[in-house]
């Protein structure tokens, strides 16, 4: 295998003196992390050379392989008489990878993700067809099902993007530059106001208020949501707080925890921290998880909420019916309340089997002594049924949009 300056080096040169499509193939192979945990340095070397072996028995005599980190290898295609040849070397490479091999005793299975550039459209250099390969693998990876992607200026821009992103983001958490929003949660029979979800808004410096679909997917996948909900956590409590010290009768304010908060071990402690500094009574702070914190690490998680719901912090679980609730562990879970999802309710009006499911839901709630919460209420008609099933409470346009907290108090009667 050729060095990384070299085989550059090699992709210039032919670049130089041919006309005809050349490309650059950038191959991962997964799972080595999780092998040197199991198996240890010996089992990853003998892993690696087998790899090597495969993507060498598959070039050609004018092609060139070089070995770009510890579980990624670049292939160099010359000469290709059509584009699309590339990709049919990408997908006999991930089906050559994915066969089993036999270390120590064990058959194991790998998994290819192999990025795809093509001369002269994605690139006209060596480094370029190295770089833009080497993204289209990232997005490969990102995707979780697709083995092999060929680049598009789209991948680079999405690229670009996510890093400017998360700098701003590093420097939105030094200077606290989130708000929240609240949106009421109201009674569904007369609208009285009985709760609130806050929503975290990103004050950005020159394009305004950012709302949290634009930037959550970046702070979740770099780590940055951590901080994050703690910045959330610590706002709302200290809000509920302020409306204790100022004589007002303060109601339950919901707060979304994500999965890296739950994966990341201390929400317990700073929950205990949280409601040490504050002194707000924890009944007044719900957290609310969605089904993707569970089968993971369903011992953890039911351990940790476990330990915030003796605290006497009220748990909902979010979006329910979207994601993977089985009955079987949901009759664990310490819960509160059930969240309906939006998808639902607002289904329910033209479609039947969606009235039913919600009806489901609402019962089998009901006879696990849990309160449900309707989501994304934005007709009256929605309301009239939910009312029907006896669905005491809702949150959505009806009633009222997130608000800020001055709205939220003027609304609410605080």
């Amino acid at each position: 295998m050729q060095d990384i300056s070299v085989f550059t080096r090699r992709i210039d040169d032919h670049l130089a003196s041919h006309s005809g499509p050349c490309a650059v193939l950038v191959i991962e192979i997964s799972r080595m992390a999780e092998l040197y945990k199991l198996l240890g340095q010996q089992a990853l070397d003998a892993s690696m050379a087998v790899m090597a072996e495969r993507v060498l028995g598959l070039c050609g005599s004018a092609d060139a392989v070089c070995r770009i980190a510890r579980a990624q290898f670049a292939l160099f295609l010359p000469n290709l008489s059509h584009a699309s040849k590339a990709l049919f070397t990408a997908s006999a490479l991930a089906a050559r990878i994915g066969e089993p091999i036999l270390v120590e005793g064990r058959l194991l299975y790998m998994v290819a993700k192999i990025g795809v550039a093509v001369s002269p459209d994605d690139g006209t250099s060596g480094q370029a067809l190295l770089r833009n390969a080497a993204i289209a693998q990232g997005e490969v990876a990102k995707s979780g099902s697709a083995h092999y992607l060929h680049y598009t200026e789209q991948m680079r821009e999405r690229l670009r993007h996510q890093l400017i992103t998360e700098t701003e983001l590093r420097q939105a958490i030094l200077d606290e530059a989130f708000v929240l929003h609240y949106q009421p949660k109201v009674a569904i029979a007369d609208g009285t106001p009985i709760g609130g979800e806050a929503l975290i808004r990103w004050r950005h410096p020159t394009r305004g208020l950012i709302y949290p679909m634009e930037f959550i997917p970046i702070a979740e996948e770099t780590g940055l949501m951590v901080p994050i909900g703690e910045w959330a956590l610590r706002a709302a409590c200290r809000q509920i707080q302020s409306w204790i010290e100022a004589g007002r009768q303060p109601l339950q304010i919901a707060v979304n925890v994500s999965e890296r908060q739950f994966r990341w071990g201390h929400l317990p402690a700073l929950i205990d921290v949280l409601l040490r500094e504050t002194g707000i009574p924890p009944h007044l702070l719900q957290l609310e998880i969605t089904e993707s914190v569970l089968p993971e690490d369903l011992e953890g998680a039911l351990r940790q909420m476990a330990w915030i719901a003796d605290c006497g912090v009220a748990l909902a679980l979010d979006d329910f019916g979207t994601g993977y609730s089985s009955l079987s562990y949901l009759r664990e879970l310490p819960l509160d309340c059930l969240k309906v999802d939006r998808k639902f309710v607002q289904d329910m009006e033209q479609d039947s089997g969606t009235r039913h499911i919600v009806q489901a839901i609402v019962a089998m709630a009901k006879a696990m002594g849990l309160k449900v919460v309707a989501e994304g209420v934005e007709t009256e008609g929605e309301r009239s049924l939910l009312r029907g099933m006896g669905v005491e409470e809702g949150q959505g346009y009806l009633f009222a949009r997130p608000l800020p907290v001055k709205e939220f108090e003027l609304f609410c009667g605080l």
